[in-house]
């Protein structure tokens, strides 16, 4: 292996490390071998690696959807803003917060983008990256049964998956998926909520400037809005990622 390759995938001189006699039938030890061999004909390692590839693409791709959405919005509330005549200051303050709290998620985005990008352009290094995340479970665990079926399959270079990582994925997808619909749901629901609370809001500063409980309190339930929004945003979009790239997290976490 040369110094190249080495400057490119860091992890790979932590290989000495991992490779030791009192645990060399390990899963990180049989990935790291087929990805120094450069070995591309191996069905189980493929299969692998081009889960680890979508799990960053779907993120990539619906993230980027969002932000879209999120660059549009920024600009709206901006210009909200500045055509908002200064006597209606609560008006004017909303589309202040709005437009600050929009463009500081759309940053948070752009990273969360960028690093998926990255994944999807350079598989190998985020993969070999990817790969002492997986821990060495503990003996007798459940885990570890399902890390040594997937390091024998790994191994074998067969195309058959697994029974063991199979239902493994089944059992994530039972909850993963009506999961991720839930919160897709959720996510426009509230929405559309936040949105026409907010207008409401403004039209009826605009005709009370003295507020009542009810004001207040549809004030109250506005501001809460917005951050579960956002959250539900977040879990639409986790869950949406696990629920079309299942080995990788069924690997990390089952």
């Amino acid at each position: 292996m040369t110094y190249a390759t080495l400057t490119a995938f860091p992890y790979y001189a932590s290989t000495q490390e991992l490779n030791n006699p009192e645990d060399s039938n390990n899963l990180q030890n049989t990935l790291i071998s087929l990805m120094q061999s450069g070995e591309r004909s191996n069905p189980a390692y493929n299969t692998l690696l081009h889960d680890y590839i979508k799990f960053h693409a779907v993120l990539f791709i619906e993230g980027g959807i969002f932000m879209l959405l999120l660059i549009i919005l920024s600009v709206y509330f901006w210009r909200r803003f500045k055509k908002t005549k200064k006597a209606k200051t609560f008006e004017k303050k909303v589309y202040f917060c709005f437009g600050l709290v929009s463009t500081i998620v759309t940053l948070f985005m752009f990273l969360i983008v960028a690093a998926n990008l990255s994944s999807v352009l350079n598989p190998q290094e985020g993969f070999a990256q990817f790969i002492p995340d997986l821990g060495t479970p503990q003996a007798g665990t459940q885990k570890a049964a399902l890390h040594q079926a997937v390091n024998t399959w790994a191994q074998s270079g067969s195309t058959k998956i697994p029974s063991i990582l199979q239902n493994k994925i089944k059992n994530r997808l039972s909850w993963q998926r009506p999961k991720a619909i839930v919160c897709s749901i959720l996510l426009v629901v509230f929405t559309v909520f936040t949105a026409r609370l907010w207008r409401k809001l403004i039209n009826l500063r605009a005709s009370q400037p003295v507020w009542r409980l009810k004001e207040k309190a549809l004030t109250t339930i506005g501001v809460i809005a917005v951050p579960v929004t956002l959250l539900l945003m977040i879990m639409a979009l986790a869950n949406t990622q696990a629920s079309l790239a299942p080995i990788t997290l069924t690997l990390l976490f089952s």
